[in-house]
């Protein structure tokens, strides 16, 4: 333990931290309201802790050069700013929320404008927007707690809940997927989200479908930004949800699906390794699998071959900008045999086919 004086803004006050090390950096800690968060000297986000809800903003001096520590302290700065920016649209959206019948038409456009649309400048879907929810939803967190069970089920290892640290995006999408999963807006209200035309849209980036209020407003955004010129493209597993938002706006077969939406329907296994038994609505599924040769079989039986790519590298091709998807998947050099289906492989089958069986008795 060591003491320290510390300044920022207008705060000057002493502090007594623990500074770590991992043999080779020093670490410095940054106290800001709620959390710990814990710095490389060269500024880097080394962990997260909550903690110290009572403590103003306040920064330890690190080990390494000025520019490094200076580096740092501008990053947790930046970080208390963005929270109070963040409690401050949680205050005024639930306040909105209260209202619930009684909200007037700008009351609605003013909690609109809470919904977070994010600009990805890095990462897999770098170059798109998202529209996200929440892993924090009833949905989300049912398939975790079946994942605890069932290691098959790819909800067990969730990285929108495993970086549920990341205070922003948690808050953020938490506040999207319950403000759009309560109130349905009408089409000339939502076409006032902030998403250009011309640009990929993922839905759902993070988190799930709520219910079905929450799939016809996905739905509405969809139809109003695909007439702009926007490729949307819609990932899901709570098939549920999404069926009953279709119906409610609609739509009852697949023909009229592509017509209003396009081809833009991504199911997601709740599996790994086995590819889910598609829905109507699905244009395509997505399944992670385990391992390569497993991944190479499936790619050899026709799936697309995405890998973990960045999007763009795929030429989007999980975002149409028509109704057909129009790309053809890249050659893929035969490097791996094909998976044997033997007795264990049959046998592991089955507890999945079962497993999700035991969740999903309506599919």
């Amino acid at each position: 333990m060591k003491e320290y004086i510390i300044k920022n803004s207008d705060v000057c006050k002493t502090v007594t931290v623990d500074l770590l090390s991992d043999g080779k950096n020093l670490f410095g800690i940054f106290f800001t309201p709620g959390v710990c968060e814990i710095y490389t000297a060269g500024g880097h986000l080394y962990k997260t802790e909550r903690r110290n809800p009572d403590r103003d903003a306040v920064a330890v001096n690190l080990s390494g050069t000025s520019e490094e520590r200076e580096k740092a302290a501008k990053a947790a700065r930046a970080r208390a700013a963005g929270r109070e920016t963040v409690r401050a649209i949680e205050e005024k959206a639930y306040a909105l929320l209260e209202k619930g019948d009684a909200m007037t038409a700008a009351d609605r456009r003013a909690l609109l404008s809470c919904v977070n649309v994010a600009r990805h400048n890095s990462g897999k879907i770098e170059g798109a927007y998202s529209l996200d929810g929440s892993a924090g939803c009833a949905f989300c967190m049912r398939m975790r707690a079946a994942a605890a069970d069932e290691p098959l089920i790819i909800c067990g290892g969730c990285y929108a809940a495993a970086d549920a640290y990341k205070e922003f995006s948690w808050r953020r999408h938490s506040l999207n997927a319950r403000i759009l999963s309560e109130i349905l807006f009408t089409p000339e209200e939502l076409g006032m989200l902030p998403i250009p035309a011309d640009v990929e849209l993922r839905i759902n980036e993070d988190g799930d479908t709520v219910n079905a209020i929450h799939a016809r407003n996905v739905l509405r955004v969809i139809e109003i930004f695909r007439a702009r010129g926007c490729r949307p493209g819609y990932w899901f597993k709570n098939t549920p949800a999404v069926e009953e938002g279709l119906r409610a706006e609609g739509v009852t077969g697949n023909a009229e699906k592509i017509r209003r939406y396009g081809r833009c329907f991504t199911q997601s296994s709740i599996l790994i390794g086995f590819r889910a038994r598609p829905v109507w609505f699905a244009d395509r599924t997505f399944t992670v699998y385990p391992d390569e040769k497993t991944t190479a079989d499936a790619i050899r039986s026709g799936a697309w071959p995405c890998n973990g790519r960045k999007c763009k590298e795929c030429k989007w091709h999980c975002y149409p900008d028509d109704a057909e998807t129009g790309t053809d998947a890249a050659e893929i050099p035969d490097t791996a045999e094909l998976l044997r289906c033997g007795k264990a492989a049959r046998a592991e089958y089955l507890k999945a086919y079962n497993a999700r069986k035991a969740l999903f008795p309506e599919d």
